[in-house]
């Protein structure tokens, strides 16, 4: 009878923690101030960005702020309440595309375009670079956090041959709910989720929401937490239709190592099929983030990306044409 109760108290107390670390996430939902103690008076740490995720230390606020943790180990302290949105455990399942107005006509899709993913697909190895910035080189993991998708974050091979999916059939991969924010402490079980299908060659057709370029707060850790415009990540939401809302979208992102063979890869350039009717076609590698739980609902819609991205077409004069052969 002892073992017994004690068995049972073993898996209520771990039930009591898997639901504490799941229930204790927020995303900001507009840009706020990170301070060293839960008051205005002295001088903030730093500004933080909508969209960001933290970790809440403590689930109780103090005058009014929370006492939170971000992505980079160094950076904890107090942020207002009404700054941030705590998200409950069921945040993290998928949320089901609703239906939006249509204007435009996007191409026809090519004939064969694959509705489903085939986990039969290569999935080749990530290749390993050293990128050399104006702050410095960052290797092939970053400089802390997450290795395992650092590493594929940070390839630079290009996605040749890439199966061309539809939108949905990358929307709707499937991950593991409520799993921890580094793959490093995910179970063998939570990885066969996503395994069949991370590190795939893809196409894809969307339109461009917005594009965000990540040159503010402390950095992330894949870019060893450098902040130049030239050394970050481009965070992209993608939709499935124009006037799609960014919490429907798919994240496809840029990078620095990436970047710097496309010289044409310009917000300047890419601006007219922003928040544009006119499609853009991408090209590049899937991954599942699992950082960014917090922001499903609000600013995209799965865990899954095209990350990196290795081609952008834009559809012009009823054509598509390579980003790279832009003016």
């Amino acid at each position: 009878m002892k073992k017994t109760n004690w068995l049972l108290w073993v898996i209520v107390l771990g039930l009591g923690l898997v639901v504490q670390t799941t229930a204790q996430q927020a995303v900001l939902k507009h840009r706020g101030t990170l301070r060293k103690d839960p008051s205005s008076k002295n001088p903030p740490i730093m500004r933080l960005d909508a969209g960001i995720d933290v970790d809440l230390i403590d689930p109780t606020p103090t005058h009014g702020y929370y006492h939170v943790r971000t992505s980079d180990p160094e950076a904890e302290g107090w942020i207002y309440s009404r700054s941030i949105d705590i998200v409950t455990a069921t945040a993290l399942a998928p949320t089901p595309t609703p239906t939006a107005p249509t204007p435009g006509t996007p191409p026809t899709p090519p004939s064969g375009i694959a509705s489903a993913f085939s986990p039969d697909w290569e999935k080749p190895a990530p290749n390993s670079t050293t990128f050399a910035g104006p702050d410095g080189d960052c290797g092939p993991t970053g400089d802390g956090g997450d290795s395992f998708t650092n590493a594929r974050k940070n390839r630079s091979d290009d996605a040749t041959s890439p199966h061309e999916v539809t939108w949905k059939a990358l929307q709707s991969l499937p991950f593991p709910a409520h799993a921890p924010r580094s793959l490093a402490q995910w179970t063998s079980q939570q990885m066969q989720v996503i395994q069949p299908y991370e590190g795939v060659p893809v196409s894809v057709v969307g339109y461009l929401v917005k594009i965000k370029v990540e040159d503010t707060g402390s950095g992330e850790s894949t870019n060893c937490h450098f902040v130049n415009p030239d050394e970050v990540d481009w965070h992209m939401p993608f939709a499935e239709r124009f006037g799609d809302a960014e919490a429907t979208a798919v994240v496809v992102e840029t990078t620095p190592r990436i970047r710097k063979e496309h010289l044409k890869w310009t917000t300047a350039n890419l601006s007219p099929w922003v928040n544009s009717n006119s499609p853009v076609r991408i090209s590049g590698w899937t991954l599942l983030d699992p950082e960014h739980g917090a922001q499903i609902g609000q600013f995209r819609s799965t865990l899954w990306e095209v990350h990196p991205v290795t081609k952008i077409e834009v559809f012009k004069d009823g054509q598509w044409v390579n980003a790279d052969n832009l003016p």
